[in-house]
């Protein structure tokens, strides 16, 4: 009992002593001291409970996950028009369903005649549809028929988007190509926070030569 007594007198004589360096120091201009750490220790507590978290997120322990593969993933892939930045997309999302389709914005009247007349050259067994924007969004069409293809099928999945993606030979000239791509990619990471999902989204890069 003596003992507790004295070690309750001590940790009120080291409070009482911390509480009046603390203040003594702040009226010397200390002030700063005193506010940050507080501030990074819990900036710190925070960063190592995030990691706590993805740590059990990511545990394989508890309930086991499914390792029984999904079938094959209906596939859109978005073009400017038909031309050689589009061939590696389209190609590599044919290897990886048998359903793929081919969306297309168009932003000038009468602009899809002349791409849908290429496309039946070209890809005659793929379907290209086709959305008009007077406007010239190119986001809420595509979104929208993403939607709406997915609650066409109902089957549980989500569409696969597959982007082609020009590789310019200089840096600076990244400036000036993909800006539809990250408008593209912004607008799903906002959609994903709305719907509560992530939509699966593929690059697929051509390089372009100097």
């Amino acid at each position: 009992m003596g003992q507790a007594i004295a070690n309750g007198v001590g940790a009120l004589a080291t409070c009482i002593t911390l509480i009046i360096v603390c203040v003594s120091k702040f009226l010397q201009g200390a002030w700063i001291i005193v506010v940050l750490i507080p501030i990074f220790v819990t900036i710190f507590l925070r960063i190592h409970r995030h990691f706590k978290q993805v740590a059990t997120q990511l545990s394989m322990g508890g309930h086991p996950p499914s390792l029984t593969p999904g079938p094959p993933p209906r596939v859109v892939v978005p073009i400017s028009g038909v031309h050689r930045g589009i061939v590696g997309a389209i190609n590599f999302a044919r290897s990886i369903s048998p359903d793929v389709t081919a969306f297309y914005i168009e932003l000038e009247p009468g602009a899809a005649e002349r791409v849908k007349n290429d496309w039946q050259r070209w890809w005659p067994d793929i379907p290209l549809v086709v959305r008009p924007s007077p406007y010239r969004s190119i986001i809420e069409p595509l979104i929208d028929f993403l939607d709406e293809t997915d609650a066409e099928h109902n089957d549980g999945q989500q569409a696969v988007l597959v982007m082609p993606e020009f590789i310019p030979a200089h840096w600076w000239q990244t400036l000036l190509h993909n800006q539809a791509s990250l408008l593209i990619k912004t607008a799903m990471l906002y959609h994903r926070r709305r719907k509560g999902f992530q939509r699966v989204m593929i690059d697929v890069p051509y390089h372009l030569k100097k």
